[in-house]
């Protein structure tokens, strides 16, 4: 599988930043940052599109408008003003059954409970790769989901986070030097004993 898109789910309200939902959109930022992608908002798509060059491939960084729960509707908008198919996507996103800072790549698995992979699997298709990354388990087992992954990162959590845009940038890497067969092999043998 070749990819050409990369997203990061978020909500993208200026109420939700720095949220531990956002960490998708937050990590394909700093990528964005350390390439050089500068992220231009479009109309047709209501996204933010930046473009970037990975080992000699060019890929395009997404961060949709709007709301996680409908991140399917603008990526489907996106997925047709760039003329790709969701074969060709990764989408990067929380995942809280990860420790903080884990990446793993992941396809063909469930939304495992997550609303925003849920919409894009209902109207674009299931055949995109998962880059999950770690937000770490709720701190009290009663406390409510919503307000857990609606929640502030901490500067601690915020450090954890950033130790892992290396890693976010070796998947990338691998994903389009080499595929993503290549890129689940080396990636997901980081601290292979987690879930």
């Amino acid at each position: 599988m070749s990819i050409k898109i990369a997203i990061g789910l978020q909500n993208s309200p200026s109420q939700y930043a720095n949220t531990r939902h956002n960490v998708g959109a937050i990590m394909l930022s700093c990528f964005a940052e350390k390439r050089g992608g500068q992220f231009q908002f479009n109309k047709y798509c209501a996204a933010s599109l930046a473009k970037v060059s990975v080992v000699g491939s060019e890929l395009y960084l997404v961060r949709l408008d709007g709301y996680m729960n409908e991140s399917g509707v603008n990526l489907k908008n996106v997925l047709k003003f760039l003329k790709c198919n969701i074969s060709e996507c990764v989408v990067a996103y929380d995942d809280i059954g990860l420790d903080l800072g884990r990446v793993k790549i992941s396809e063909n698995i469930s939304a495992g409970g997550h609303n925003g992979i849920s919409d894009i699997m209902a109207r674009c298709g299931n055949s995109f790769a998962r880059l999950r990354i770690g937000i770490g388990a709720k701190s009290h087992k009663d406390m409510d989901l919503a307000d857990y992954v609606l929640g502030r990162l901490s500067d601690e959590e915020k450090s954890s986070l950033l130790s892992a845009t290396r890693v976010v940038e070796e998947s990338f890497e691998l994903m389009c030097s080499k595929g993503l067969a290549a890129a689940q092999n080396k990636i997901n043998q980081y601290n292979k004993d987690e879930k």
